[in-house]
């Protein structure tokens, strides 16, 4: 069995936070409310147990609970939720089980007890090394608790520690994004996260700006930011395998690289989304309609809707796609279909393409102005 037609990863969605950031537009709800979290705990662990057998799952399928902020559900639900996993034959030997987390949400103590039931990976919500960013930004932490919970994940024993960063956010400057990258690498980082800020319609940071409180950087500034960011993280030894992620070599985020070679992968919990292979399934948003096992959505995708995804996805990464083989998994010649836009897009230095290997790829332009080669394909 190939592993198109087998589950290769489970993600588990956790959708509390201790506070909702200005910019964020994640399906989470402000509050630690004891009794919606037991109820989401038991209504998860119903779903787990139900959704056990939809699929094949590969042995070492990898573990992603994401979120909201994982780290906020108390360690009794977490360890209900992983020990029904194992039970089920969903958790078995995992290349790699993550869990996100926050700085100001764990302790030294929480993070010892999570690498105990399993997590060898932790990715942290770091975003800035300025208070005053952080503060702008509604986050919970200090630039110097960021620092801390990095020691903290070390001697607890996670050996895969990934760090988030944001730039482009209200107030940064190019100096103070330097300072943040800068000191975070300081750190010995393996693995970077770096994201263009993205102003989702509807958070409290779109209104804001829309009423004028806050402003924007300018374009020439975020521009500096973004080469600052691709010229010197990988002068620190972290190669950029996909448009917003650096990391040393073996310290890939394995299951995200699932989401960008497009394999099946199964969503659990509130919002969370499935790929079969052929379809989607996503479940509601609605966390009181998710505990109700209500408002379940399947989206059917032709073959050539799947090709398109297959090459959006593929085509974020730095080894590109391999069109040989997306014509095999789903009978589409990119060629026939997409010829002349890709053909334009080469033309203006966005793609490259080996006939060869028929590998089609970014450029470090396309990289960039990753969007206008993505648009080829809606």
């Amino acid at each position: 069995m190939n592993t198109w037609q087998q589950y290769q990863g489970i993600y588990v969605h956790i959708p509390f936070c201790v506070h909702k950031c200005l910019y964020c537009d994640f399906a989470s709800t402000a509050g630690c409310d004891t009794a919606l979290m037991e109820s989401y705990t038991q209504a998860l662990c119903k779903e787990i147990t139900a959704r056990a057998a939809e699929l094949p799952v590969a042995a070492d399928a990898t573990i992603y609970f994401g979120g909201g902020t994982p780290s906020v559900l108390p360690l009794p639900y977490l360890t209900r939720l992983v020990t029904t996993l194992k039970d089920v034959g969903l958790w078995q030997h995992p290349q790699e089980a993550t869990i996100e987390a926050n700085p100001g949400t764990v302790t030294e103590e929480s993070l010892e007890a999570l690498r105990q039931l399993g997590f060898d990976r932790i990715s942290l919500g770091i975003q800035s090394l300025q208070d005053d960013e952080l503060r702008a930004m509604g986050r919970i932490h200090t630039a110097q608790e960021a620092v801390e919970v990095l020691r903290q994940a070390r001697q607890a024993g996670f050996e895969r520690i990934s760090g988030d960063l944001i730039y482009g956010y209200p107030g940064q400057t190019l100096a103070s994004v330097q300072s943040s990258v800068q000191g975070l690498l300081a750190q010995g980082l393996d693995h970077l996260s770096v994201y263009g800020l993205t102003v989702e319609e509807g958070t409290p940071l779109q209104r804001k700006l829309a009423s004028g409180t806050l402003s924007l950087p300018d374009d020439d500034t975020v521009g500096d930011m973004y080469d600052f960011v691709t010229t010197y993280v990988p002068q620190q030894g972290l190669s950029r395998y996909e448009i917003s992620n650096y990391a040393r070599p073996g310290q890939e985020s394995r299951h995200n690289m699932l989401y960008w070679r497009y394999v099946p992968y199964l969503g659990l919990g509130a919002a969370a989304c499935t790929f079969t292979g052929q379809a989607l399934v996503t479940n509601s948003c609605d966390i009181a309609k998710y505990n109700e096992g209500k408002n379940r959505q399947i989206e059917n995708l032709t073959q050539p809707e799947l090709a398109a995804e297959s090459l959006f996805m593929g085509l974020r990464t730095a080894q590109g796609v391999n069109l040989q083989e997306t014509k095999e998994r789903f009978g589409c010649d990119t060629w026939s279909r997409y010829g002349r836009e890709l053909d334009q897009a080469i033309h203006a230095g966005l793609l490259s393409y080996d006939a060869a290997s028929q590998i089609l790829r970014l450029t470090a332009k396309g990289m960039q102005y990753g969007n206008q080669v993505f648009a080829i394909f809606c």
